[in-house]
């Protein structure tokens, strides 16, 4: 069984793996910072670092590793549907990766963060009519409503799979798999080296 999930299973790579993470940090940075005058080049700095992942995001859908390349990975409306239908309906599926339901998320959250850092570049430097704060304000809001839905998802999923409790070795034993399975480990250092020295610029720890 291990062989057969092996050869059907999808598996982030490391550059998306961190980047990920970079985007979640990012954005629960954004929030806390969203009212506040004070942490304001905080907030700006959060916006454009996801701006800038995002971009690194839509570059390697073309460039990057097998499933992390757009072809592979298009969202699927019917295959969402169907997978909650199996949900709803307690089918058993065991998949590892992004199902059709993530791909719809990733593709909205990028979406959406780039009208969000987009509008917000143009509030923060008082460009354009005040009709483009409030546009902010509701791409902003958008964005909070679809990761509240892209977390609660994975929640309900990882909650599933415990109360089913089948095929537990089997899940223990993919996810070593999953961590053997992350190249381009050399492409997250110049990503993490770049998202520390743009920080340290606008921070000006740098001089």
């Amino acid at each position: 069984m291990i062989a057969e999930i092996r050869k059907r299973m999808m598996v982030w790579d490391s550059p998306i793996f961190v980047t990920h993470w970079l985007l979640a940090i990012c954005f629960v940075g954004a929030i806390l910072t969203q009212e506040s005058e004070k942490f304001r080049l905080v907030h700006v700095t959060m916006g454009y670092t996801m701006l800038g992942i995002v971009g690194f995001r839509l570059i390697w859908g073309f460039v990057g590793s097998k499933y992390s390349r757009f072809k592979t990975i298009k969202p699927r409306f019917s295959k969402a549907r169907e997978n909650i239908q199996a949900f709803l309906c307690g089918h058993k599926e065991f998949s590892l990766g992004l199902n059709a339901l993530g791909f719809l998320a990733a593709y909205a959250l990028m979406g959406l963060v780039l009208l969000v850092s987009a509008s917000g570049y143009l509030v923060f430097n008082e460009i354009g009519p005040e009709l483009i704060s409030e546009f902010h304000e509701l791409m902003g809001d958008s964005l909070i409503m679809v990761v509240v839905i892209h977390v609660g998802s994975i929640v309900l999923n990882a909650l599933y799979q415990y109360l089913q409790k089948t095929n537990a070795g089997v899940a223990s034993r993919v996810g070593v798999i999953a961590q053997k399975a992350r190249p381009y480990k050399w492409v997250t250092g110049i990503i993490l080296l770049m998202v520390i020295y743009f920080w340290g610029l606008q921070f000006k720890i740098w001089p």
